[in-house]
């Protein structure tokens, strides 16, 4: 049995690990931290629902953090739904700092991590040229869990296209679901849960763990 503590868990991915983690018989006790209410405000004996005005100040959750085996970071956005580089930074960059750092002093051995395939803190970037921004940005969100603070196992979800499972689909979502390419976000999300019942058992001594590519996450549910 493992407990776990989340952020994201109103995104695509986020969503879809939440649930997956509630109806998993291993998984005791789930926490969901974010500025919304999880499950579309649905209660679950398993989980515990925090909504704070702002990650940003995740100290006020403090005592939330406790006693939990595994920290998920499914936190993600753009360019354009955070309003522009330094906010796209400060999400991704900050807020996942912000949140290793309450891990790390809670003493939460594992972190598990979704980050994006080509991911490199120092590949150089301006911010005018978003493709290397973005790169950059989600090299240091990995940071934050491989170098700037501490943890006994460390996994990252480092997947290429998503297909994320919304009811409006992009074009290029439905071109590669077409061509059966792509990864669904449910199948990122129980890898993830996988990769926590592994590193609960003591099955997993690498670390940090990549799992780089859409067709590595698939194989690691395999493992």
């Amino acid at each position: 049995m493992f407990k776990a503590i989340m952020i994201g868990g109103t995104g695509a991915t986020g969503k879809q690990l939440l649930k997956q983690l509630i109806s998993n018989q291993n998984c005791a006790l789930v926490t969901c931290i974010g500025r919304r209410a999880a499950l579309d405000g649905d209660k679950n004996d398993k989980l515990v629902d925090v909504v704070v005005e702002s990650l940003f100040n995740l100290s006020s959750t403090e005592k939330y953090w406790q006693d939990n085996d595994v920290f998920f970071n499914c936190i993600g956005t753009t360019r354009q739904r955070s309003g522009g580089a330094k906010e796209f930074i400060n999400i991704e960059s900050g807020i996942s700092n912000k949140a290793a750092r309450m891990a790390m002093n809670a003493n939460i051995p594992h972190a598990s991590l979704i980050s994006a395939k080509g991911a490199n803190h120092k590949v150089w970037a301006k911010n005018w040229i978003h493709p290397l921004l973005y790169m950059k940005t989600i090299g240091q969100k990995e940071q934050s869990v491989i170098s700037n603070f501490t943890f006994n196992r460390v996994s990252i979800f480092r997947p290429g296209m998503l297909i994320r499972l919304q009811r409006k689909q992009t074009f290029f979502e439905i071109f590669f679901e077409s061509r059966g390419l792509g990864l669904r976000v449910d199948t990122l999300a129980l890898a993830m849960v996988h990769d926590a019942e592994r590193v609960k058992l003591g099955l997993v001594e690498e670390s940090p763990q990549y799992f780089t590519g859409n067709s590595d996450i698939k194989s690691s549910l395999q493992l």
